[in-house]
């Protein structure tokens, strides 16, 4: 990386329950990419219990970061760890924060409806998520694609565009360096982009 560029920074929000796979995948990205991540747990331990049983651990709690602004915040997936992230006040507040900062809010499946759309955030915006779940609320207008970018919201499916999700994020936080995003994609035989 060149000494004149800002290093970007990224919140990745957990909660017990979250999809791990999706979380890893944009953890690994991100980190490759040379953006620094925030893996925050949204509960109040760092122990996370996570969809498939995988033991894994955040940086810090939500609580410790909670008056950081970030470039982007990411959320993933999973059912319960989307109603655990969509209960939780701190969560909805830290949100509604970076949306006014005009910071990137990055939702991977389940996420854009059940926390996003289920507390009003998107205002009308364009926004993708998995499982029919956009039927359950009347917030944002539901693109029936793999990733959507509307302005500083960027929301993919499900776990299998992860990768796309991932870079599309990566590709907008570091506008001013497309070439390193997309030679990392080529390393890892990332053909989709």
């Amino acid at each position: 990386m060149e000494n004149n560029q800002v290093t970007k920074h990224v919140a990745v929000l957990l909660a017990d329950g979250f999809e791990e796979g999706e979380a890893v995948v944009f953890i690994d990205i991100m980190r490759r990419l040379d953006i620094k991540v925030d893996v925050l747990s949204c509960m109040e331990t760092t122990a996370l219990e996570t969809y498939f049983e995988t033991r894994i651990s955040a940086d810090y709690t939500l609580k410790d970061k909670k008056d950081v602004l970030y470039d982007a915040v990411m959320m993933p997936g999973g059912p319960k760890g989307t109603d655990n992230l969509s209960a939780n006040s701190m969560v909805i507040d830290f949100l509604k924060c970076h949306i006014e900062k005009d910071k990137y809010i990055c939702a991977l499946c389940s996420s854009g409806a059940k926390v996003l759309a289920a507390n009003h955030l998107l205002n009308g915006r364009n926004y993708t998520t998995g499982g029919g779940l956009e039927k359950k609320f009347t917030d944002g207008c539901f693109q029936d694609k793999k990733v959507v970018v509307d302005g500083k919201f960027i929301s993919g499916k499900g776990l299998g565009v992860s990768f796309e999700f991932a870079f599309t994020v990566a590709k907008y936080l570091l506008f001013d360096n497309v070439e390193k995003v997309e030679w990392q994609a080529q390393h890892i035989y990332f053909d989709h982009f």
